[in-house]
């Protein structure tokens, strides 16, 4: 009988152990997401500042909020290639100092009252990490419940001759488009 309690007792406190020392750690995944939303926050207040000056969201992208002034002194601006528009302006990308996290803004051509911001977090470990989760956490509720737009999981790269990003992604490819309409 003591054998047989003792096992008990061994096994039940292993699996204890086993259950509470290889629980995720949330810390570096919640850190993560707590600055992509105030990437988002800032973003979008580009885009206000630079409506609020008279500039036009037909236009919009990241060299137009350059030339404007608006960004911050520390930011890079990068063009995507091959994307020289007919009007010689390049399409650009942008990234927030100490982040891997990739920002484009291009006009909605479809509605003239929105832009489309494609976020790219497929270099982020951290939030790569949790992939499916990043993904989804950051389109509903830094896209869609803060911004008030519209989520697109399945948004890419994108695509000169489209003049608008592409639909071949995945929910898990760290890459999503958000519409936000103003």
């Amino acid at each position: 009988m003591p054998y047989l309690v003792s096992s008990i007792i061994a096994v039940v406190s292993a699996m204890i152990i086993l259950f509470t020392r290889y629980e995720a750690d949330d810390s570096t995944i919640t850190g993560e997401l707590d600055r992509l939303k105030s990437m988002f926050v800032t973003v979008d207040g580009f885009v206000n500042t630079y409506i609020q000056s008279g500039g036009s969201l037909s236009n919009i992208n990241f060299e137009e909020l350059d030339k404007a002034g608006i960004l911050l002194s520390n930011m890079e601006i990068t063009p995507v290639a091959d994307t020289i528009s007919s009007t010689g302006e390049n399409k650009t990308t942008t990234t927030f100092p100490s982040s891997e996290v990739v920002w484009q803004i291009i006009p909605n051509i479809d509605d003239s009252s929105s832009y489309k911001l494609l976020v790219d977090m497929s270099q982020d470990r951290g939030l790569m990490s949790k992939a499916i989760f990043s993904e989804s956490f950051s389109g509903r509720e830094f896209c869609e419940k803060m911004l008030f737009g519209t989520f697109d999981p399945k948004g890419s790269e994108y695509i000169p001759n489209d003049k608008d990003f592409g639909s071949v992604g995945n929910e898990r490819d760290g890459i999503f488009v958000c519409i936000v309409f103003k």
